[in-house]
């Protein structure tokens, strides 16, 4: 049983077999003023082995992480691996029962609320939580995002850079066998309250990716996710080898090769151009229509750098502001590794 002020959970993480709990915070409110927040926990254990912690459901509304995780908990059979794992389905789960992006409880986006702090707010007390009582159980980590409702990203493993060295050696072949189509370079340093950083800090390897989104799960995506779960347990010892594949992970430079196209006014965007397309400078990425003034002539919104469309909004109607393709170059693994 793990154990904190305010929070607990039941499950034996040492014991054989597969067991199905929760993290247990207590909170008032008008609706739990006498009840519980059961946050999902599956524990899956056969025999000695590295521990693999997967979540999914940091953000409520993204869903191809949930459904992989749900997939692979009950599919997967004790004679199939061996080690542990520990599973989070619906990290915050507040946010998922409301399919919202941040927590209705609070407004906490969880992956802002990294290492969080005890008998803090909901968000922050389930953060504190994982990052001080489950993560030093973990070997290595990955956690499963989307564009959620209003964004859809390329298929991509997000890859945050560490000043650890050896950890980011690690961390890079980690990403390299998930060997989604693409891995997205980051800064880590300076992101102190996301989970990778978290885990970094801790020197526990961890890497999180984008599958898709858009408020929908996507066949293809669920299926990039799935391989690349299983293609880390198979690179910790923990499953017997996958299948070959060709495809080898495209980098793209998202430290200082990477900008946002954003929309100068409401209205309507039309898009000329869909995501994986590669792009020139002065392309024009589409047409922004005003919906009060029909008499406005559209504006064509021209991409300022070359680069890959890696993101594009969801939704046609826009607000002054609003992002609407994220545009990355691609670099080298020696680049990458230039970094370290």
């Amino acid at each position: 049983m793990l154990t904190i002020d305010g929070i607990h959970c039941e499950l034996d993480f040492d014991a054989q077999g597969k067991q199905f709990g929760s993290i247990d915070l207590r909170f008032s409110n008008n609706e739990f003023a006498f009840s519980k927040i059961p946050v999902p926990v599956v524990v899956i254990k056969n025999g000695p082995g590295p521990t693999l912690l997967l979540t999914a459901g940091n953000h409520g509304d993204e869903y191809e992480g949930q459904v992989i995780l749900r997939r692979l908990i009950h599919e997967i059979e004790l004679e199939d691996f061996t080690g542990r794992l520990i599973i989070l389905p619906a990290l915050n789960y507040p946010a998922v029962l409301d399919n919202s992006r941040i927590s209705p409880l609070d407004q906490g986006n969880m992956n802002r609320s990294f290492p969080g702090i005890e008998g803090g707010s909901p968000t922050s007390a389930i953060a504190h939580f994982v990052s001080s009582r489950i993560l030093p159980l973990a070997d290595a980590g990955i956690d499963l995002h989307s564009g959620g409702t209003t964004a859809y990203y390329l298929p991509s493993t997000f890859l945050c850079t560490t000043n650890n060295t050896e950890l980011m050696h690690q961390n890079l072949a980690m990403a390299e066998a998930f060997n989604a189509p693409f891995t997205y370079i980051v800064r880590g340093e300076n992101s102190a309250s996301g989970f990778d950083p978290t885990a970094h800090v801790r020197g526990i390897p961890f890497i999180s990716c984008e599958l898709y989104g858009g408020g929908n799960v996507d066949v293809n995506a669920t299926q990039i996710g799935s391989a690349g779960v299983k293609n880390v347990m198979q690179q910790m010892g923990m499953i017997s080898e996958q299948s070959e594949c060709d495809m080898q992970t495209r980098f793209l430079n998202g430290i200082d090769g990477s900008y946002t196209l954003s929309a100068s006014f409401a209205g309507l965007f039309e898009p000329y151009h869909e995501m994986g397309d590669e792009v020139k400078a002065g392309d024009i990425a589409g047409q922004l229509y005003s919906v009060e003034e029909v008499e406005r002539k559209p504006l064509e919104l021209e991409f300022e750098k070359a680069g890959i469309i890696m993101a594009r909004r969801n939704g046609a109607r826009v607000i002054r502001g609003s992002h609407l393709f994220m545009v990355s170059a691609a670099m080298s693994r020696d680049e990458v590794l230039n970094l370290m």
